[in-house]
This record gives structure tokens, C-alpha cells and sequence, in this order.
């Protein structure tokens, strides 16, 4: 991996918690998929690919080519944190309704055992992915309306004359 990408990876890392379920090469693979660069590809107009890098003595890693800024690292760290707080919410839900969902909390006397409730972690985490989503489309549409440079110019505009300078033209009198 090249210098940037694995800073990046890094940072992601640090900011989830360094959690033991997600370790870097699960992290780095996740952004280094082809769906996944697909995703952030439709979602910013770009065109990035999954290139493998010689590192020298046999030795290969992964990049993103072209480069991206750090505005696109940034939207591609958004989809991250949707996609993983959408999974974590799928996958507590399903542990909930098959690992002995039926009691949250038992007494007996003086005693009583509380256990968490897995349906609450799993609105906590769906609550999360909706805020990332919207910190998602937000990201995007700012990305979009002030960094994107078109495509194609076509029409008036490749005549280098604005619809809105006037133009003099040569009046006749009559």
C-alpha cells in the first residue's frame, strides 16, 4: 500500500476504536474492494481503480489510482462508517432474535440480573447510520456543487461567449 492510503487506513483504525472484530487488513481490504471503490465512484463522479503496486524484492501492495484528495478520502471514510454502522445494526439485531432474546432482566427476592438489551443496541447503531448517511449526502452534495469539473462542455459555452455578457452589435439606422 502506498504512504497515504496506509495513513488513511490508520486513521480509520484509530477512529473506530481499534476495534478487535475490524483489524487493518480487514479495513484495508474493505476500501480496496472493487464495489466498494464503485460505490464512491458513482457517488463523486470519479473514475478510481484498485491497481496492484511493486514494492521491490517480490514484495506487491494495493493502491487507488488516481491519488485522491483528501475531500474525496474523507466521502470514502463517510460510506465507511454507513456501510459498518448499518452491518453492525443487521448484526445485532440477528443476535438478538436467536441468542436467548426472551428475558432482559430476572428477579428473585433481593437478587436481580440485568442483561443488555440487544434490540437497543441495534436502534443505537441504526441511529448512527442514519446520522452518517446524512453527513454522507451532505458531504456530496458540497463536493459536488464546488469540486466537480464537468465532463464535456458543449453548446454556447464552447464559443467562449457567456449568455450573459451583451454583446454590441452594429445597429442600423433607418
Amino acid at each position: 500500500m502506498d504512504e497515504y492510503f496506509t495513513k488513511f487506513i490508520y486513521s480509520v483504525y484509530n477512529d473506530l476504536g481499534q476495534p478487535e472484530n475490524y483489524s487493518i487488513s480487514r479495513l484495508a481490504a474493505w476500501f480496496l474492494d472493487d464495489a466498494n471503490i464503485g460505490k464512491l465512484n458513482n457517488l463523486i463522479g470519479t473514475v478510481f481503480l484498485n491497481k496492484k503496486a511493486e514494492a521491490g524484492c517480490g514484495t506487491f501492495g494495493y493502491i487507488l489510482e488516481p491519488i485522491p484528495s483528501n475531500d474525496q478520502l474523507a466521502i470514502y471514510k463517510m460510506l465507511f462508517d454507513y456501510e459498518y454502522y448499518k452491518n453492525e445494526a443487521r448484526v445485532n439485531a440477528k443476535s438478538s432474535a436467536t441468542v436467548g432474546g426472551d428475558w432482559i432482566n430476572l428477579r428473585e427476592g433481593d437478587s436481580s440480573i440485568s442483561r443488555v438489551n440487544k434490540n437497543e443496541i441495534s436502534k443505537t447503531f441504526r441511529a448512527l447510520a442514519r446520522d452518517a448517511k446524512e453527513d454522507l449526502d451532505k458531504a456530496v452534495k458540497f463536493y459536488l456543487k464546488y469540486n466537480a469539473v464537468p465532463d464535456q462542455v458543449a453548446g454556447d459555452d464552447t464559443q467562449g461567449v457567456s449568455n450573459y455578457i451583451i454583446q454590441e452589435y452594429a445597429r442600423v439606422t433607418y
